[in-house]
C-alpha cells in the first residue's frame, strides 16, 4: 500500500478534509466520523492513498502521523487487518473461527460480522477507539453515537435469548497503554456495557497501528481493558 503525506487545512464535513500537499489542496475521504479532534486538526500530518476513480476526493485518509509512526483511523482498514490477524490465527481468543458472514442484520441493526468455528457462531462488531486519554488509555467513543448506542442494546438482547455476541474495541492508536471506554462522553454507555459484562458478552480490544511504510502492525491481540462499572 503506498502512502502519500499530507498536512490538513481543515476538516470539511464528517466525511472528508482538506489537505494540501504544499502546492495545492484537495479533499480526501473518512471513513472515521468520530470527531478526532486530537488528531485532525490544521497542520496536523496525514497519511493516504491515492483514489484515482473518485471525482469528488483525490484520495482517502488512512492515518495520522505521529512521529515515529501513525495513529490508524481508517475503519476500514482496521475491519480488513482484523479479517487478516484472524485468518492467520494470530488471535488466541477466537482460534479456529473464521468469517461465515459479513455485515448481518439482527433486529433491523447491522453489524460487522458473524464468526464461526464450525460449532458456535458469533456475532461480532468492530469499533474503532483511537482517541488517546491524557493516561494512555485508547477511548471509544470521542462523541455520542447514537449508533453505537443502538449497537450494544441490541448485542444484549441477543445475548439474552442466547445468541453468542462479541464487541471488539480497535485501539489503533500507538502509545495506548490499554483500552477503556469513554463513560464521560455519555452516561448510557456505561449502563449499557455493564449489562454486557454482566450477561458475559465476549468484551475484547485489539491493538494495532500504522507505519510510514504502509505496513499495520499488530501490537497486541488481546489488549488490556478496563471497564469500571
Amino acid at each position: 500500500m503506498e502512502l502519500f503525506h499530507a498536512k490538513v487545512v481543515k476538516r470539511d464535513s464528517r466525511v472528508t478534509v482538506i489537505a494540501t500537499d504544499g502546492r495545492e489542496n484537495f479533499r480526501l475521504h473518512l471513513t472515521n466520523t468520530g470527531r478526532l479532534n486530537d488528531l485532525l486538526y490544521p497542520e496536523s500530518r496525514i497519511l493516504y492513498i491515492n483514489l484515482t476513480n473518485k471525482r469528488k476526493v483525490s484520495g482517502r485518509v488512512v492515518g495520522v502521523w505521529l512521529g515515529d509512526s501513525a495513529a490508524l483511523i481508517d475503519t476500514a482498514l482496521q475491519a480488513r487487518m482484523f479479517e487478516k490477524a484472524l485468518e492467520l490465527g494470530l488471535i488466541p481468543w477466537l482460534q479456529r473461527y473464521t468469517v461465515k458472514k459479513k455485515e448481518i442484520i439482527k433486529d433491523g441493526c447491522r453489524f460487522d460480522y458473524l464468526l464461526t468455528n464450525g460449532l458456535d457462531d458469533i456475532i461480532l462488531e468492530l469499533k474503532s477507539a483511537v482517541y488517546l486519554s491524557n493516561d494512555g488509555a485508547a477511548m471509544y467513543p470521542d462523541t455520542i453515537s447514537e449508533r453505537g448506542i443502538r449497537h450494544f442494546k441490541i448485542l444484549n438482547k441477543l445475548k439474552l435469548m442466547g445468541e453468542n455476541t462479541s464487541i471488539v474495541f480497535i485501539a489503533a492508536h500507538p502509545y495506548a497503554k490499554y483500552f477503556r471506554p469513554n463513560f464521560d462522553i455519555d452516561s448510557r454507555l456505561k449502563t449499557t456495557l455493564c449489562i454486557s459484562l454482566k450477561l458475559n458478552a465476549l468484551i475484547k480490544s485489539i491493538k494495532m497501528h500504522l507505519e510510514g511504510d504502509g505496513s499495520v502492525l499488530l501490537d497486541d491481540a488481546d489488549f488490556p481493558v478496563i471497564i469500571k462499572c
